[in-house]
């Protein structure tokens, strides 16, 4: 895998061999932080032209607040028009975290999302048994 950017709370790597993006979040983000963190990913998305994200939010400790709406009604569809079919999300342990990532979920229509609770089935799934045939994206 390659990194192609990096903090101490957030890296985006490339994975060539599946062609897919592969994000890990850690610990507390502010809202501005978040967002960053997804105008970042659009832009990996395009310079690989990856179609799959392995999305790890295991560690994520604070999930985004009021951030929520965006990710679900604007980040999740610019994703899917950058090319982004699959979106593999692992779970975060924190609850707070969780309910966040369940009120984005609910709103999403594209690209297709399913959650795992680790990182291996979320991997399994994106190399074997993501079906991606949606034709509301």
């Amino acid at each position: 895998m390659e990194t192609l950017f990096e903090t101490p709370r957030f890296v985006i790597s490339y994975d060539p061999d599946n062609g897919w993006l592969h994000l890990l979040w850690q610990g507390y983000h502010s809202e501005a932080e978040s967002m960053e963190y997804c105008l970042k990913v659009l832009e990996k998305v395009r310079l690989t032209g990856a179609t799959r994200i392995l999305n790890d939010g295991t560690l994520d400790q604070d999930g985004w607040g009021e951030l929520a709406r965006w990710i679900a009604h604007d980040f999740m569809r610019l994703q899917a028009e950058a090319g982004i079919a699959a979106v593999a999300w692992v779970l975060p342990k924190n609850l707070k975290a969780r309910a966040d990532v369940h009120k984005v979920l609910a709103e999403v229509k594209c690209p297709l999302v399913d959650t795992f609770v680790d990182v291996e089935a979320a991997y399994n799934w994106l190399q074997n048994g993501a079906v991606i045939a949606n034709p509301d994206c």
